[in-house]
């Protein structure tokens, strides 16, 4: 079973690869041209790719390893994988060719309707694994913002195929749907994964300050969605709604750690390089809930959603900053990905290409803000998409051995043992 996880973790890695490509494309296009490809039409390509092939397919492969399914089980899971990688390359191969059309639709509404069978498969085994409440109540909650977030696209394709709303109500449908992936499911996910880890290695942080904790952010992640939407100049009921979510993350937020603060020295349990990876997550979280509080106050506001590098920032520093670093800690410790001298250099690389990429989005905002043009921003961000692409490429050849073509798998040995799920 151990390897069924280990060839769908490279096969998640492998996506991540791509994804990483595909955002060195986008910001090779910006500085030169490339006639066969439109930006917005492959920046779709890349942020759909990205939340399906990467970060949906890492959180579930890891959410049903830390279940202990039988084998039974593991041919229905490994069946939802197969269909959610499906979706994911139809609209990797579909939306730069044409942007929404027939072919991406479908692949895109497959994609919604796969995450829906996986959080109905997953919910009902939840009650039967030996996780504690507080692990599934994380899961539970992903799994709900995961389902609630489809009604987003659902509404933009009734508003496109209707002719009606104004342009807010297009951008509110887009970021009800980030809002309810990134601040949802993958963040509730992320914590529940954590916290079922520390658990296994026989951590035992306290289920009172746990529950308190996931009923802040709980409670807090519906009304916190107009948080993205203040530029939408909301009523002075749902601008302190929204503020008083914010305020309630923060205080999410500090239980979370102080809970495992008090059990740092049982920490060391966990290997070197998921335990930095972890640190550092946790630190883009951090400020990921510290950004979303300052955003009540209107001048900030204002700087936030104005200003495209901000936003750009933002999202990436959640993406790649929290989940991505994240999950890539994760796969190591449950040795999905094994560590190796090649791995851990790899992985240092694309780090370094997260935190410059984050570098330059904030020098090019603050230049942006103080209306001047940061004329080297598109070179230096190109830079940083490379170093990414560069570390992860070496992560995933790191992981094969002598069948460096066979998608995720990497020796014959393996494949004939895993032949029933994979």
């Amino acid at each position: 079973m151990q390897t069924f996880y280990k060839i769908w973790a490279r096969r998640a890695l492998l996506n991540l690869l791509i994804v990483a490509l595909a955002g060195s494309l986008l910001r090779y296009k910006i500085l030169w041209s490339i006639p066969s490809l439109d930006y917005k039409d492959l920046m779709h390509a890349h942020s759909h790719f990205a939340f399906s092939g990467w970060v949906s397919l890492a959180l579930s492969v890891a959410m049903a390893g830390v279940l202990e399914l039988d084998e039974k089980s593991l041919r229905v899971y490994n069946l939802s994988f197969w269909f959610l990688l499906l979706a994911a390359f139809g609209m990797l191969w579909s939306f730069p060719f044409g942007g929404y059309n027939p072919v991406s639709i479908f692949f895109s509404t497959l994609s919604i309707v796969v995450s829906w069978v996986f959080a109905a498969i997953m919910w009902k085994d939840l009650p039967g694994s030996k996780l504690p409440t507080s692990v599934k109540n994380w899961f539970r909650a992903g799994l709900f913002f995961y389902v609630i977030s489809a009604a987003g696209p659902f509404f933009l394709a009734w508003l496109m195929a209707s002719g009606n709303g104004h342009q807010q109500w297009y951008l509110g449908s887009v970021y009800f749907y980030l809002h309810f992936q990134y601040n949802g499911w993958f963040s509730f996910g992320v914590i529940g994964l954590f916290l079922a880890i520390a658990n296994k290695h026989g951590l035992g942080l306290p289920e009172t300050a746990l529950r308190y904790a996931f009923w802040l952010f709980f409670i807090a992640c519906i009304p916190a969605f107009y948080l993205s939407a203040l530029w939408m100049g909301l009523p002075a009921w749902l601008y302190w709604l929204a503020a008083l979510a914010a305020i309630m993350q923060v205080l999410g937020l500090i239980i979370l750690i102080r809970t495992i603060i008090k059990k740092r020295e049982f920490l060391s349990c966990f290997n070197k390089i998921p335990r930095s990876l972890w640190a550092l997550a946790l630190l883009a979280f951090t400020m990921k809930c510290l950004m979303q509080l300052l955003s009540v106050f209107p001048s900030l506001s204002f700087l936030a959603f104005g200003y495209r590098p901000v936003v750009i920032g933002y999202l990436h520093l959640i993406l790649l900053g929290f989940v991505t670093i994240f999950l890539l800690g994760l796969l190591m410790q449950q040795q999905y990905i094994v560590l190796s001298k090649r791995a851990s250099k790899a992985v240092y690389v694309f780090v370094c290409g997260v935190i410059l990429n984050e570098l330059f989005l904030f020098v090019q905002a603050l230049a942006s803000i103080g209306g001047s043009n940061f004329s080297l921003a598109s070179y230096l961000l190109l830079a940083a998409a490379l170093v990414m692409l560069s570390g992860i490429s070496i992560l995933y050849i790191s992981q094969l051995n002598n069948n460096l073509f066979k998608y995720g798998i990497s020796s014959n040995k393996q494949r004939g043992a895993t032949a029933s799920t994979s």
